[in-house]
């Protein structure tokens, strides 16, 4: 994330890549595990990163009206495509989003397991790591949204992020607000933008000393951190199965995290998790997200240096992202025992996005990721997204 470059405009520029043949892709053998077609796509950034882009096609049968404008799924830091799938038939969004009709597009931002491609750098090489979920917001998302609308012909998609995939939304239409157009509405599963009263004891504790772990991150000479290799999945898998004396260690470490839930995840899910997460992130986003919990502010990435940021910027300390640049209808949904997105900062979001039109619903007993893997959030949450979905395009259909 060098200062002076500049932010260009996105275009989204590589040829579909379609496969007939089972993909050995870990989002799409979920996806074909429910014998239905999963597809995937290639997209390039303007600074040059390649992405792959996950679709599950709308069902080709006539009780679907054709007026459905498509979704785009974007996941949470650590997280994938795979997040919307890994629960199965009637557990995940993606699944459910395809059984009411819709056209399904589930990102995968730069860095995670199935975008490490750039057109010049190696993920060997540091340069390639050189980005925060700025970059992701200012690059990666309109380069999707952008292909997505060119492949589907349509003029506005709908919109469901997760935890980050909030954040790098409120990034793009803050920063480029003519991106607005392009949405019918969003959804944001367990928002972050302000983390002022982030709860979570281990990312507490990290911002708490965050240039101990910069130093100690430069000494080690790492620029990933937590990528998905075979070892991690099979580690993770084998560990973290329901049979296993060590399966009340990973949900203990994991609601040490995201928060202690009143609905314990299913015995047999976390293994399914584990075949996709963690999928790889770059240390400035671990850095930045650090710098909000410190600062209390939504602000961009601070280079701890008047130089930097004054050569970044135009000035000595970063600008906050102005959210009355966002105009969207918007769905937030809160879960009361979220670690990380608490209810005063989310309450304050809602208060800085005061040029969108806002619904809030708080999640009793949800945590951090009961949004993407609990039992109870196809009739919680889901139901409410996809009826706002078929209301707005029948409601277009109409005029």
């Amino acid at each position: 994330m060098a200062p002076e470059e500049k932010e260009q405009q996105e275009v989204a520029r590589d040829s579909l890549c379609t496969r007939e043949t089972p993909l050995i892709d870990s989002v799409c053998q979920a996806v074909q595990r429910q014998q239905l077609q999963c597809q995937v796509h290639r997209v390039e950034t303007a600074d040059g990163y390649r992405l792959s882009l996950h679709r599950i096609p709308a069902p080709q049968n006539r009780r679907c009206p054709q007026q459905l404008r498509p979704f785009l799924l974007m996941h949470g830091l650590l997280g994938s495509a795979g997040d919307f799938v890994s629960g199965g038939r009637g557990r995940s969004l993606a699944l459910e989003l395809h059984a009411r009709c819709f056209d399904v597009w589930l990102a995968n931002a730069r860095g995670t397991t199935h975008s490490r491609g750039h057109r010049t750098l190696q993920t060997s090489d540091a340069r390639f790591w050189q980005f925060s979920w700025h970059e992701i917001g200012i690059y990666d998302l309109p380069a999707i949204v952008d292909y997505v609308l060119a492949r589907t012909n349509r003029r506005q998609l709908h919109y469901v992020g997760h935890s980050q995939g909030t954040t790098v939304l409120l990034v793009l239409l803050s920063q480029r607000p003519e991106y607005n157009a392009r949405f019918a509405n969003a959804a944001l599963m367990a928002p972050v933008a302000f983390l002022q009263h982030l709860s979570s004891p281990p990312l507490r504790l990290l911002a708490s000393d965050s240039s101990m772990a910069t130093l100690l991150l430069n000494k080690l000479g790492l620029h990933e951190l937590l990528p998905a290799t075979a070892l991690t999945q099979v580690g993770g898998q084998f560990f973290c199965t329901a049979s296993r004396p060590t399966y009340a260690l990973c949900t203990l470490f994991t609601s040490l995290y995201v928060g202690f839930s009143d609905y314990p995840l299913d015995r047999s899910i976390l293994p399914r998790i584990l075949e996709t997460t963690p999928a790889g992130i770059s240390r400035g986003q671990l850095q930045h997200f650090g710098q909000l919990i410190n600062s209390g502010k939504f602000q961009q990435y601070d280079y701890h240096s008047h130089r930097l940021n004054t050569l970044r910027y135009g000035r000595t300390t970063p600008p906050s992202y102005q959210l009355a640049n966002v105009r969207l209808q918007l769905q937030i949904f809160h879960g009361s025992r979220d670690a990380l997105s608490s209810l005063a900062d989310v309450q304050r979001l809602v208060r800085e996005l005061r040029n969108s039109a806002t619904q809030m619903y708080q999640v009793p007993g949800y945590n951090h990721i009961d949004f993407l893997f609990a039992a109870s959030a196809p009739q919680v949450v889901f139901q409410r997204i996809i009826q706002q979905a078929w209301q707005l395009d029948m409601a277009l259909a109409a005029l």
